[in-house]
Formats: structure tokens, sequence, C-alpha cells
């Protein structure tokens, strides 16, 4: 059964919009625990727009579960990861400009030694993932850099307008999961999943865990975070 990863950026944004101190991603990563999920995530950029520093160290000292970071491969966010030492570490690639998300890493574009960043991190006991397309030459490409995990881009699944559109998606991402396994790479997925679009990701029954935040989230505003992440769990166990 695939568990379920609660991303916890949500709470940053929303502190952000208000311009207050609230609400505290930290807070939401402990009722989320409290409710059943099996790991916390954040991303944590370049610009700190949204999770800041202390965010990290607040929610290192607060999550019981794993602490999982998605971060961009930069020499300066490692050397605070080499420090704070989470469960683990997801890298993405980011981009110049700010309001852009985290994107999936290409490794045959980007003049990056992920192999020694890998080093680094497991050299500390940190576990170390990159974010992919559903592609083999990406997979191949995270197992080369020394990886234990990838974390599977699903937005062209879920952006898909049609029947055939979401299949193809479907089959691609099918393909991805059998390629990680040949490489023995655990496999996580995220990106734009919801209530009513998990559930042929679940019966691949290839998944080790999925990472959901808004969905959970604007749930949560409506029913509350309890129903909210119980739902979502219920999905995961059929």
């Amino acid at each position: 059964m695939s568990t379920l990863t609660l991303n916890v950026d949500m709470a940053a944004v929303l502190r952000q919009a208000s311009r207050q101190n609230e609400p505290d991603p930290s807070q939401l990563a402990m009722l989320g625990e409290l409710f059943g999920v099996d790991a916390i995530a954040v991303q944590f950029r370049r610009d700190r727009k949204y999770i800041k520093e202390r965010d990290l160290y607040l929610l290192k000292g607060m999550v019981k579960s794993k602490l999982i970071i998605v971060m961009p491969p930069s020499d300066e966010a490692i050397q605070k990861i080499i420090e704070l030492k989470p469960h683990t570490v997801i890298f993405a690639a980011d981009h110049a400009d700010s309001d852009s998300p985290l994107s999936p890493i290409d490794f045959n574009s980007t003049p990056v030694d992920y192999k020694t960043m890998t080093n680094q991190l497991q050299a500390v006991g940190v576990e170390v993932g990159y974010f992919v397309e559903p592609e083999s030459d990406e997979i191949k490409g995270a197992a080369k850099a020394g990886a234990s995990l990838v974390l599977i881009n699903c937005s062209g699944y879920a952006a898909a307008r049609t029947t055939e559109d979401a299949q193809a998606e479907l089959d691609r991402i099918d393909r991805a999961t059998q390629s990680a396994h040949k490489h023995s790479l655990s496999l996580y997925g995220a990106e734009g999943l919801h209530y009513k679009n998990i559930q042929p990701l679940v019966e691949l029954q290839m998944f080790e865990s999925f990472i959901i935040g808004d969905a959970i989230v604007s749930k949560a505003l409506l029913l509350g975070l309890k129903t909210a992440i119980e739902d979502m769990l219920s999905l995961l166990k059929k």
C-alpha cells in the first residue's frame, strides 16, 4: 500500500499572503502526523519565498516521521542540509523567475556533478532522490547519480483533458515505474494529484508514497484537516 506524504508548503503560502506569522507550516505538519500521514514534505527554494530556514529547523525538531525536503542543487542549500540532516532530500531544478515552481531535473542539459552531491548527503545519513519526468533516460540519470529514489512528475497525467490523453500519460508513468524498479529505485509521485485522479496511480501498485498538499489543504478548509487526510488515506488503501 502506498503511504501519504503531506506537503505543508500551502501554510507558508497563506502566511506570505497574509503578511503575518501564521499559519505555521510546522503546526500543519504536527496535525498531519496526528491524523495519520506518514511523512512531511516541503519545498526549500533558492529565493526562500515561502519556506524559510527557520521553518526547516522547526520542522526538524517537531516531525516524528520522515522530513522530506525538495530543493535545488545549490552549494549553499546543500551545506544547510548537511547541518540539518533531514530524512530525505529530493533535488529539483529551480529558475531565475521566482514565480516559477521547481521543475524536474534534466540530467542531459545541466552541468552539475550530481554524483558528488548525492555522496555528500548520503555520507551524513541523508537519503537522496531526484524529481524527474516519467522517462527512462531520466530514471537512468538518477540511478547513475547514486539516488535511492525518484519523485515522478505526474503533472502531465493530472492536466490531461481527455480519457485518451490520461491513459497515454498513465502508460508513460507505468513504463517509468518499471524502469525505476529495474534500477532498484523507490518511487514517489507528486504534482497535480487530488482525490479524483489518484486512484489509477494507486492501482499501479508501484508507488511507495504520494506527496500531496494543495488538494488536502483545500478540502481541509471546508471539512477540516482530519477528514481531508482520512479521505485521502482511504483512497490509498483501496
